[in-house]
């Protein structure tokens, strides 16, 4: 550090500021008492005593309130700082009534933001770990099956089966890599919600119909039943489309075949209730709470089935449900199936925007621009 920057620190430290204050304080009780005391009357030393104890009293209450400003604000902006971190944009419960109680709110804050900054950096030890894994796993099998091939340990008869084998794998690996991004995206906030009026029953409806191949394929029966036949929702429509469509790939994909899958929304208030049900292999009250989790495997805890997947579509889910400040639940047992269900909010022109576009006539009608007003339905 040079001798400028130690220097400065110094001048804003708080042992320069007692410094000066002792400075102001000898000379506010020296000069007055042993220059002017000696040549006065009894009166008016009794007056000069009385306006030095009162200048002292002012110099000093002088003194508390630059402390305040200077000393006390600094730590409760840092205090404000901790809380604003661990919170987000919460309203700042902490408040600045002495040194001693800053400090502890400090201290606490501190603590505090230690404990979750080491809870994050194993939640990302954890994440690296698991994606290693998961990544690992289907290069693994394309490398070991394509090498095979090219060695012609394999028969030309069992060729085609195991590049079949690898090329699913490298599907999967495709599916994992594009949920990783998708769910990266999403909390780096580079990707933010663009709320619009839409239709959930007609998302509903073409949910199930996208599925369709997949659901002759298993022998399933997907149900919609809606609440009305025209529900507008205030949300992102695509990432709403995804929370659908993960949910329902996750039904299909833990049902077993010849059963049914239902899909319903219940108006309560100003928000919507959507349901996918299955019954499939359910979830256990003690996995409940972990298939939130990033490459938490449905398949361990919902069906012997031992179904591949990537393990972070319900983690995408819950991120983007959150982002919509809405509610997302399970309520399942064990081999009763699983029912999810989320909510959404009503539109309410009263409350919610619509988009204002522009509509330019052409030349030979008018020059002139007007504004209109245009609902996404």
């Amino acid at each position: 550090m040079s001798n400028g920057a130690s220097a400065k620190r110094f001048f804003k430290s708080h042992i320069f500021r007692a410094c000066v204050m002792a400075v102001v304080m000898f000379s506010t009780l020296f000069f007055p008492l042993v220059f002017a005391f000696p040549n006065l009357d009894s009166n008016n030393r009794s007056v000069l005593v009385a306006l030095v104890v009162f200048s002292c009293v002012f110099e000093l209450l002088i003194y508390i309130v630059v402390i305040q400003l200077t000393v006390y604000s600094k730590l409760g902006c840092a205090v404000r700082s901790f809380d604003s971190m661990l919170h987000g944009n919460t309203r700042v419960r902490l408040k600045t009534n002495s040194i001693d109680s800053t400090a502890s709110d400090i201290l606490a804050a501190v603590n505090a933001t230690s404990e979750e900054y080491a809870r994050l950096e194993q939640v990302r030890r954890s994440f690296v770990s698991n994606a290693s894994h998961e990544l690992r796993t289907p290069l693994t099998s394309v490398q070991g099956f394509l090498q095979a091939v090219l060695d012609g340990t394999i028969d030309e008869c069992d060729r085609e089966k195991y590049l079949k084998i690898a090329l699913s794998e490298t599907k999967r690996l495709n599916t994992l890599i594009n949920s990783m991004l998708d769910l990266s995206r999403l909390e780096s906030g580079k990707n933010p919600l663009i709320k619009t009026k839409f239709n959930i029953t007609d998302v509903m409806h073409e949910t199930a119909a996208k599925f369709e191949p997949a659901l002759i394929n298993k022998a399933l029966q997907i149900n919609v039943d809606c609440a009305r036949d025209n529900c507008y929702v205030y949300a992102d429509k695509e990432k709403i489309i995804q929370v659908l469509t993960n949910l329902v790939d996750n039904a299909i994909k833990y049902s077993p075949s010849y059963s049914r899958i239902i899909l319903t929304s219940d108006i309560h208030d100003d928000k919507v209730f959507v349901t996918v049900r299955d019954f499939g292999y359910g979830i256990s009250k003690k996995d409940q709470m972990l298939i939130w989790d990033r490459f938490y495997m449905t398949d361990k805890s919902r069906s012997p089935v031992k179904s591949k997947g990537s393990g972070l579509g319900l983690s995408i889910v819950k991120k983007i449900i959150d982002d919509h400040d809405e509610i997302i639940w399970v309520e399942s047992n064990r081999g009763a199936g699983a029912t999810f269900i989320f909510s959404l909010t009503l539109f309410n022109p009263a409350k919610h925007k619509v988009n204002v576009g522009k509509v330019i006539k052409s030349d030979d009608e008018t020059s002139e621009t007007s504004e209109i007003t245009t609902e996404t339905l």
